[in-house]
């Protein structure tokens, strides 16, 4: 992705994130839809949380890593 579109794409992202749970918070009755929407929230703010912690402890893999684990296999 270019430099100038990842701002953008996350842009759109938050704001399209943040218009759903408008949209679900004005939908819902008032007190107990508030207790299911901030329940929602959480659950989803930790799957995003994990998954993004999970893409960075990800090392990257070398070529030279590539070739050893070719190598290993193929013996």
């Amino acid at each position: 992705m270019s430099r100038f579109r990842k701002p953008m794409f996350g842009a759109f992202v938050g704001a399209t994130t943040a218009g759903g749970w408008l949209i679900m918070d004005l939908m819902l009755p008032d007190p107990e839809g508030d207790y299911f929407l901030f329940s929602l929230m959480a659950i989803v703010n930790a799957a995003v949380g994990w998954n993004v912690v999970k893409m960075l402890n990800k090392k990257p893999e070398t070529k030279e890593a590539t070739s050893e684990k070719w190598q290993t296999e193929s013996n």
